[in-house]
């Protein structure tokens, strides 16, 4: 989605193995570390950008299969 050789893209690319990397160890803390020497504003920027991306993708997915009909309540299973 970023244009290869950025800053942006490098960031994006770090986050993704970062993610992939203490995500299934179930470690989320050191899955959004700042990385050292980066800029702020661009870490948050590159994972805003990929969150907002993951999320579209899954709703894209869910409203293929559920409506309000077919689906009135969304839930993750009883209570």
């Amino acid at each position: 989605n970023f244009q290869k050789g950025t800053k942006l893209y490098d960031l994006h690319k770090y986050a993704k193995a970062t993610v992939k990397a203490t995500l299934g160890s179930g470690n989320i803390r050191e899955a959004v570390v700042l990385p050292d020497g980066e800029e702020l504003n661009e870490w948050l920027a590159a994972n805003t950008v990929d969150f907002f991306n993951q999320i579209n993708l899954l709703y894209g997915s869910i409203t293929e299969f559920c409506s309000a009909q077919s689906c009135p309540v969304m839930s993750a299973g009883p209570k």
